[in-house]
């Protein structure tokens, strides 16, 4: 139980950083040099796919879910600001 928590605290602490290099897509992205708009997107890939990682330690469902909807927000966000 002990090592099952400490995963969900993992999980949950590499979503919010993930989280936080995310806001970037939606406040300034766009203003950034190429290669700190790729350290965003290539960071916001590495914690969330650690996050989702950890997330299987997770037992409540319906909060493994959120996690994994906003793991998935974080990973694909960078598709938003782009115009099609």
């Amino acid at each position: 139980m002990i090592q099952n928590k400490k995963y969900w605290i993992l999980s949950f602490v590499l979503l919010i950083l993930s989280c936080l290099l995310a806001r970037h897509y939606f406040l300034s992205y766009r203003l950034y040099p190429l290669v700190y708009q790729r350290i965003i997107v290539y960071g916001c890939w590495i914690l969330s796919g650690f996050s989702l990682f950890f997330c299987r330690a997770i037992s409540n469902k319906f909060l493994k879910r959120i996690v994994i909807s906003i793991n998935i927000f974080c990973i694909y966000g960078w598709w938003f600001i782009y115009d099609f």
